[in-house]
C-alpha cells in the first residue's frame, strides 16, 4: 500500500474567514494589553503624585516646626530659661528637616530611629 501523502496548508490555503477571526482576536489582545498597560501607567502616575504631594506637606509642616522651634529657642535664649530643652527641639525640628530634604537624617542627629548612642558619647546639655 503506498504512503498516504497529506497535502500541507499553507496559509494562503487557509479558509479567510478563519484567518480574519484570528486577526482580530490578536488585535483585540493587544488592544487589551495596551490598555492595561496605559490603565497601569496612570495608576503609577497617580500614586507618585499622591506620594510628591505627602512629601511636599511633610516638608510644609516640618518646615513650620522648625520655624516655631527657632522662635521658642530665642524666647528662652532671651528668658534665660529652658534653653536646653529649647534646643534639642530645635535640633529633632531641623534633623526632620534635613532628612525630609536630603533623604536621610544627619549624622549629629542622635535622636534619630536605629541610631544607636555610643557608651562614650559626651551629651550637650
Amino acid at each position: 500500500m503506498p504512503p498516504r501523502k497529506r497535502k500541507k496548508v499553507s496559509e494562503a490555503d487557509r479558509d479567510p474567514l478563519v484567518r480574519f477571526a484570528e486577526a482580530i482576536t490578536a488585535t483585540d489582545a493587544r488592544a487589551a494589553a495596551e490598555r492595561e498597560r496605559i490603565k497601569a501607567e496612570k495608576l503609577e502616575a497617580e500614586r507618585l503624585a499622591r506620594l510628591a504631594a505627602e512629601h511636599a506637606e511633610a516638608l510644609r509642616k516640618a518646615h513650620t516646626a522648625l520655624d516655631r522651634a527657632i522662635a521658642a529657642a530665642k524666647s528662652a535664649r532671651a528668658s534665660g530659661r529652658g534653653i536646653p530643652e529649647a534646643d534639642q527641639i530645635w535640633k529633632q525640628a531641623k534633623a526632620r528637616v534635613i532628612e525630609l530634604e536630603t533623604g536621610a537624617p544627619p549624622e549629629w542627629d542622635k535622636t534619630a530611629p536605629g541610631r544607636a548612642q555610643p557608651a562614650d558619647a559626651v551629651t550637650e546639655d
